[in-house]
This record gives structure tokens, C-alpha cells and sequence, in this order.
């Protein structure tokens, strides 16, 4: 059997009903809706990929991952038999031919011995919701939901699953980086920092929007706390891959090319109703749904109108934004291609500022000169590994 050489990752909004009422959240006004994805759906959507990628990996002499992401809401609200059921289901419709991966995105306020056993021996990885500070991730009842998800998480990691962990940036936890990073090194967890962006709900995230000097400044600290620690393998994203952008640069060698997502779509976003985005254009607007996976065949979503109109958008973005950036060559261009409207700044000409470009020069200049030494450090610890 052929390699892996290519993936599709599916982020599925299997509901958008949570247990807490997170302030910054862009789900926030759906998040008392306890509409939930189907068993039906969600098999009619497996058929499609199925049947399409059968084609496109005999077309391209190549072997897919299909990777599903379960995300809400709460996504683990749902009962513990739906995920299941669509587990069994996936192996039926997939076989061995197409492999698949699950993961889950949760806050994880609920780990019950039946949710831990389905993390454990039905999810390829887990994500976690938790900012360690600022106490915006509350309940119904306004109280802070800290104490309990970091006990939880505490508790799944000893039984052994995989764990990822991503953190919102906002004023009140900006200043407190180094609490956040000190709490995920201290377990060895590799996280991720999300910066706020604007849900696009006028005032919900006013109180808590940080300027772009103290986001640089935040992401710059986390970068030196990283080198200066020798517990995680790699920074927090998205700075583990700015790191690779930045050595690419150093070492005058480029990354990759700009992808055109015709010739291959990494990523779509489902939502409850099985409308499908493409990654980087307004998730939620119908005018922007590129089709239904549930009910039209894969591949006519990607002949779609607009699909086309969101592929030359994200090449227009590059175009006007990326192509005189000094690590263009290094980086490629997704990282503004592929950003979501919501979290776009501008400088008021149009030209979107790329908050990855001063983060890439302030790693690029951290590691001139000692990246011969980390090079060595790297392979020694690997070896003794």
C-alpha cells in the first residue's frame, strides 16, 4: 500500500451547545442551541469523502489521510454512544484503503469514566480549552471553570492520552504569559496561543482586545521563555512554525510554495447543517459556503462558484501582501492566505499586517549565531533519547 503523502482534515461543528459561556467565544450566541449533527449526516458525509477520494488518489498516485477534528460548542456533550456509533460507521464506509484519524476539541469540564474511556480508546488526540489566567472561560453561572479543567487535565494525561492544549490571548491574561507557559512546561504539554480576534458581534470583545504592540511583545516573550527551557521540544504554535520559517530564512533555503487549493483542498470547516468553508473566508456566512457535504457529491463543492471565489481570494491576499515580505521564499504565503477574515488587521490601506512577520524577524534574530550550537543540543538529546 502507497505512503501517506497528503492529508484533509475536516473540522466538524458537530453542535454548537456548551457547558460554558466563554466571553471571547464566536459561537457565543448558539451556544443554548442544542441542535446537534445527525448519525445520518454524518454518515452521508463520510460517503461523500469516501467516494471522492477513491478517485482523487487513483488520479494523483497518491495516499490521503483523512483527518477528523470534532468541535463545538461542547463537542463531548454529545452522548458517548453517537461517537460510537460514527466510529464503528467509519470503519465500515473506509475500510483500509483511506486512513483516519480523530481528534476532539474540548473544554473538558466533564470527565466521567465513560467520556475518559471514549478519549482514551476512540480519539487519536485530545485538544483542551484552558487560558491557565484570566478567567474568561466561565460556567452558566459566571464562576470560573480553571480549578476544575486543569484537575481534569491533570487526570487524562496520567491515564495516557495524548493531549494539546490552546489558550486565548486577551487583557487579562497578556501579561501573564509567563504563568501560561510555566503551566504547560511543568506538564510537558505542547499548547497553542490564540490571539483575540473580533467575533464580529459588536462590543462582545471590547473589554478584553489587546493592542498588536502587546500581542508582538507577548509573543516574543514566549518565544525567549522557549529557548531558555529544555522541557518542550518545540515552542508553542503558532511560533513552532515561525521557527521553521525563521531557520528556513537563516539558512537561505526555501519552504514550501504557495499552495493553490484547486489542485488540493487541506481543510474544510463543516458546520451543524453540513455547510462546508474553506479555511480563511467568513465561516458562517452562507454567501461563502462553499456547498452541503451531507447532501452534494465532494467534488462539486470544489467545482462550486464559490469555491473558485475563495480560491482567488486567498491568492489575491498573497499577492498584495505577501510577495515583498523578506520570508516569503522561507514561508510560502499560507499564513495569509489561509488566515480567517475574523482575525485580519489592517493598516487602513488595505494591506493586512501579517502579525507573523515581526515574531519570524525577532526569532530569526534570537537564533543568528547560535543555531550551529542548538543544532548540536538537538541531536545529543535525541541520541541520549
Amino acid at each position: 500500500m502507497e505512503p501517506i503523502n497528503r492529508n484533509l482534515q475536516i473540522v466538524v461543528k458537530v453542535s454548537k451547545f456548551s457547558n460554558l459561556r466563554c466571553r471571547y467565544c464566536y459561537e457565543y450566541p448558539h451556544l443554548a442551541n442544542h441542535a446537534a449533527m445527525s448519525r445520518e449526516q454524518v454518515t452521508a458525509m463520510y460517503r461523500n469523502l469516501h467516494d471522492y477520494l477513491l478517485v482523487a488518489d487513483e488520479r494523483d498516485g497518491a495516499r490521503t489521510r483523512l483527518e477528523f477534528v470534532w468541535h463545538g460548542g461542547e463537542p463531548l456533550l454529545q452522548p458517548v454512544q453517537f461517537y460510537r456509533q460514527t466510529l464503528a460507521d467509519q470503519r465500515e464506509i473506509f475500510g483500509e484503503r483511506i486512513a483516519i484519524s480523530n481528534s476532539v476539541q474540548t473544554n473538558l469540564m466533564i470527565l466521567d469514566e465513560e467520556r475518559r474511556a471514549l478519549l482514551r480508546d476512540g480519539f487519536d488526540s485530545v485538544g483542551v480549552s484552558l487560558d491557565v489566567a484570566g478567567g474568561l472561560r466561565v460556567n452558566r453561572a459566571g464562576r470560573d471553570s480553571q480549578t476544575r479543567v486543569a484537575a481534569n487535565l491533570d487526570e487524562l494525561t496520567a491515564s495516557g492520552v495524548r493531549v494539546g492544549c490552546i489558550s486565548v490571548l486577551t487583557a487579562q491574561n497578556i501579561d501573564a504569559v509567563d504563568e501560561v507557559f510555566r503551566f504547560f512546561e511543568a506538564r510537558n504539554l505542547n499548547f497553542r496561543v490564540l490571539p483575540l480576534f473580533d467575533t464580529g458581534a459588536p462590543g462582545q470583545t471590547t473589554p478584553f482586545e489587546v493592542t498588536r504592540e502587546r500581542e508582538l511583545s507577548a509573543l516574543a516573550r514566549l518565544v525567549d521563555l522557549w529557548l531558555a527551557g529544555d522541557t518542550l521540544q518545540r515552542p508553542p504554535a503558532p511560533l513552532d512554525g515561525y521557527v521553521q520559517i525563521a531557520a528556513r530564512y537563516l539558512a537561505g533555503t526555501d519552504g514550501p510554495e504557495y499552495h493553490d487549493r484547486r489542485e488540493w483542498l487541506p481543510l474544510l470547516l463543516v458546520d451543524i447543517d453540513g455547510s462546508g468553508y474553506t479555511y480563511g473566508e467568513p465561516y458562517g456566512d452562507p454567501h461563502w459556503s462553499v456547498g452541503n457535504i451531507c447532501t452534494e457529491p465532494f467534488a462539486e463543492l470544489l467545482a462550486s462558484p464559490v469555491f473558485e471565489r475563495c480560491a482567488v481570494a486567498a491568492e489575491r491576499r498573497v499577492a498584495g501582501n505577501c510577495l515583498s515580505c523578506p520570508f516569503f521564499d522561507a514561508c510560502g504565503g499560507s499564513l495569509v492566505a489561509e488566515t480567517e477574515s475574523r482575525e485580519r488587521d489592517q493598516d487602513g490601506h488595505g494591506t493586512l499586517l501579517c502579525t507573523a512577520r515581526p515574531v519570524i524577524a525577532y526569532i530569526a534574530e534570537q537564533l543568528h549565531g547560535r543555531v550551529p550550537d542548538t543544532v548540536a543540543h538537538w541531536r545529543q538529546r535525541h541520541a541520549l533519547a
